[in-house]
């Protein structure tokens, strides 16, 4: 990965030392104050609040550092930082991460800008934990520009699962682009992150759509002969994907996107910023039992909404100011038995994830724009027309409340 203030390393060696950690190892605990700051010199190191389930809101790599915060200022760390595996560290103490902003002009001004989002960002309720993570991320791979210079909020769009469901996000984004609000980043789990990536590549809404009109079972899904691990395989949906988007990655989208997978050997949530579009959207849509696992950065990895069914939080972590969130996971069945296995797999999905749904409401989202058709099939692509018509509808109804925080931001931050 490529390191943005390339003096940074070479410095650190001369200042701190070398830590190495064992997996698991906590380096920093949320609430606890840390004297020292680290630069991740190879390994992973998770960010992630203390609770009784593990959510990593996202993952440091090489040339990627942390701490700053809670080392200049004393206060408590807003997020726990721990070895995602074996991770070698180099750290410093306050005086040495002082003489490195002073040999260093573009990595000081970097943790000043730092400093200043913190203080004035309007919404304290998510800021300790968004911002630990979110502008660690940001410091590698820049999501937007500070709100300083465009003079709004950051906006994000978290988009979440729902197999045919999920085409409802074209509809949503249809509202964002006519009523004039920006799209800054992205975060997509299943077909939210198969949405996102077409938006984020840079195409239409209606090069979306009729991209998503085409779509059928036999154009996405293989079967698996003779079935293992699951009945069917993705491969035909990474293909079609990629003669839209093109063969690229995520350094070559015009918007910022992170896709949601889970790793299907530990459970933890994966949120992949790297590497090929395509293999992320395969990962993320492959739903466990129907779709083979998909391997990737030596992980298996599943559907993402086995872990974070709206990423509410992951586009928090990547520093948006404000969230906008979109379920459309509507748990509404028709009567009498699944008609096949498929569907009886599908329908336990549903049922198992709908705890995320409720958490990205009530806790990282700003607004949240719900799609409900409970009379149309989610599993038929037949019915996609339909939901995406259900999303456009059901944002405009929320633009008030969306156009009023946006508002209310402004507002604020003139105040400070």
């Amino acid at each position: 990965m490529q390191i943005r203030f390339k003096n940074l390393p070479s410095r650190l060696e001369e200042l701190g030392e070398r830590v190495d950690c064992q997996p698991g190892e906590k380096i920093i605990i949320q609430g606890q104050e840390c004297p020292f700051f680290y630069f991740v010199k190879s390994g992973r190191v998770e960010v992630y609040p203390e609770g009784p389930v593990k959510n990593v809101l996202a993952v440091l790599s090489a040339g990627e550092y942390f701490g700053e915060v809670p080392c200049l200022t004393g206060s408590g760390s807003a997020a726990t930082y721990a070895a995602g595996g074996r991770a070698g560290l180099i750290r410093t103490d306050r005086e040495g991460l002082l003489r490195l902003m002073a040999d260093l002009p573009d990595f000081n001004q970097q943790v000043v800008d730092t400093l200043c989002r913190i203080i004035r960002r309007e919404n304290p309720g998510h800021a300790g934990l968004a911002t630990e993570a979110g502008e660690t991320r940001d410091r590698a791979k820049p999501f937007a520009e500070a709100p300083d210079h465009l003079g709004r909020p950051v906006i994000g769009l978290a988009l979440g699962a729902g197999v045919v469901r999920g085409m409802a996000h074209i509809g949503v984004i249809r509202s964002l682009v006519k009523n004039n609000i920006p799209i800054d980043l992205v975060a997509g789990t299943s077909a939210g992150a198969m949405v996102g990536a077409c938006l984020a590549a840079g195409r239409s809404v209606e090069e979306i759509e009729s991209f998503a009109l085409r779509l059928r079972w036999s154009k996405v899904a293989s079967p698996v002969i003779p079935p293992g691990r699951a009945f069917l395989n993705n491969e035909k949906l990474g293909q079609l994907v990629k003669s839209f988007i093109g063969d690229i990655t995520f350094q070559e989208l015009d918007i910022p996107l992170a896709v949601v997978a889970a790793d299907s050997g530990t459970g933890e949530e994966v949120i992949i910023r790297e590497g090929s579009i395509t293999d992320a959207i395969r990962a993320s849509t492959a739903i466990p039992a129907i779709f083979e696992p998909v391997r990737l950065y030596n992980r298996t990895l599943v559907d993402g909404g086995t872990v974070n069914m709206v990423p509410a939080s992951v586009c928090r972590a990547m520093g948006a100011n404000i969230v906008i969130a979109v379920s459309v996971s509507d748990f509404h069945y028709q009567q009498g038995p699944p008609r096949n296995i498929v569907l009886a797999i599908m329908r336990t999905f549903d049922l198992v994830t709908k705890k995320q749904v409720a958490l990205a409401k009530n806790q990282w989202a700003d607004v949240v724009i719900d799609v409900k058709r409970p009379d149309l099939s989610g599993y038929s692509f037949r019915e996609a027309k339909h939901f995406i018509r259900e999303g456009e509808k059901r944002a405009d109804r929320m633009m008030p409340v969306i156009k009023n925080l946006i508002g209310q931001w402004n507002a604020n931050r003139h105040c400070f």
